[in-house]
């Protein structure tokens, strides 16, 4: 039987769905198959594809940390959290701390960084909180962990220059969801945060408790440190 090629359209959909949920289930591939009026089978093939893909620009991505980071006596250099971009784009009032990652990873829910900054993690002293801001379709969400609730933070090598930090929470973060000030004003209407629920896959970010964070491994043990002060 002749294969039947992805459309532009599909496509555009297809990678929205895997930046929200790049392992769905057998079910979810159904929905998404129906959805797209696509071959179920073409759509598992497409997910694989595109996680082996993924996987690849993580590992050049490792590549290249490995490539530039300092010598273990240097510090970490850490964002002062007012780059232009994403300083607007968290519009945090207090003054923030961001630390460069790959991909976030809670319960099977998995979130990867790019340029347009879909994944931020950053930590505000002020609140003493930790939060991953996620960007998704053109929105943005936000959850925010504050210390009084990690029960456990701990770091891990996973290769040359590439760290893991594993955060064990004693409660769920608290979710938000950015909307518009004055809705009348459209565009032109400064954003804010409200709270909202749970965003995530299934609502893991509720019912696991253990968020993983991948990225330079000077910086990540720098994180754990901040929170759980050496000794």
């Amino acid at each position: 039987r002749k294969r039947s090629r992805v459309t532009p359209e599909q496509l555009a959909k297809l990678e929205e769905l895997f930046a929200m949920d790049n392992s769905p289930t057998s079910a979810r591939r159904k929905d998404i198959a129906r959805q797209l009026g696509m071959d179920e089978r073409q759509t598992q093939i497409w997910f694989q594809n595109r996680r082996a893909k993924a996987k690849l620009q993580l590992k050049l991505q490792a590549r290249a940390v490995e490539k530039l980071e300092p010598p273990p006596e240097s510090p970490p250099e850490l964002a002062s959290g007012f780059d232009v971009d994403i300083h607007g784009l968290i519009h945090e009032d207090a003054d923030v701390t961001v630390f460069p990652c790959t991909d976030l990873t809670i319960g099977t829910w998995r979130r990867m960084a790019s340029p347009r900054h879909d994944l931020i993690a950053y930590t505000c002293d002020a609140k003493r909180s930790l939060t991953w801001f996620i960007r998704s379709a053109g929105r943005s969400f936000k959850m925010e962990i504050s210390y009084e609730h990690i029960a456990e933070a701990r770091f891990s090598n996973v290769s040359p220059g590439v760290g893991s930090a594993t955060f064990i929470l004693d409660c769920p973060p608290t979710f938000y969801m950015e909307a518009l000030a004055d809705p009348a004003l459209g565009e032109q209407s400064p954003r804010i945060w409200q709270c909202s629920g749970d965003w995530t896959e299934a609502m893991q970010g509720t019912t696991h408790l253990q968020h993983c964070l991948v990225g330079p491994a000077y910086q990540l043990s720098a994180l754990v440190n901040s929170i759980v002060p050496a000794g």
